[in-house]
């Protein structure tokens, strides 16, 4: 029983003052650890400024920018008669064409010109319908893919061998994991 005028003890949680500027060890490293994450992004950036491409290091990024096209056309294509895997196969149809923006981006930026193509074609030729890849097909495009992305990955650096690398992982994903 508590004596009269003392203090009664309450089991209860009493949070501790903290200065408002006062950093725990731990926030002080999470703080130091962005700062050298911004420094870092911010140099990787300037030094992409000043990169230009030409030779083979174009028509590899070009190449792979043709697959991602052709792979998101193809996986949209399967999609229409695929019931089964229709919702995959526009998960991998919407990230084969964001990987086609993101090449289409970098070699804008690295050469000064687009590489989107008009949808109208100048010619009256029509080429024959092919029907629709099935599953393994598209599998088999998307292996294709991913190893075709880190051969070219191999002989980038920095940005652009982010990029491909990020390339080759998605569609190695894909083939695996989205479409099993």
């Amino acid at each position: 029983m508590a004596r009269a005028g003392a203090a009664v003890w309450h089991d209860v949680g009493v949070p501790t003052p903290i200065a408002p500027f006062a950093l725990s060890r731990r926030g002080l490293f999470r703080l130091a650890g962005a700062a050298a994450l911004s420094a870092a992004t911010v140099s990787t950036v300037a030094a992409c400024a000043d990169d230009e491409i030409s030779g083979p290091a174009l028509d590899s990024l070009t190449a792979q920018l043709r697959a991602a096209r052709s792979d998101a056309a193809d996986a949209t294509a399967a999609s229409t008669v695929i019931a089964d895997y229709a919702a995959a196969l526009g998960i991998v149809a919407a990230q084969r064409t964001e990987h086609a923006a993101a090449l289409d981006t970098e070699i804008a930026r690295a050469t000064g010109a687009s590489t989107n193509t008009s949808p109208l074609a100048t010619t009256t030729t029509v080429a024959p319908v092919a029907p629709p890849p099935d599953i393994a097909a598209v599998r088999e495009m998307l292996t294709a893919s991913a190893r075709s992305a880190a051969d070219a990955a191999r002989n980038e650096s920095d940005y652009r061998a982010g990029l491909l690398g990020s390339i080759s992982a998605s569609c190695t994903v894909s083939a695996l994991v989205v479409l099993a």
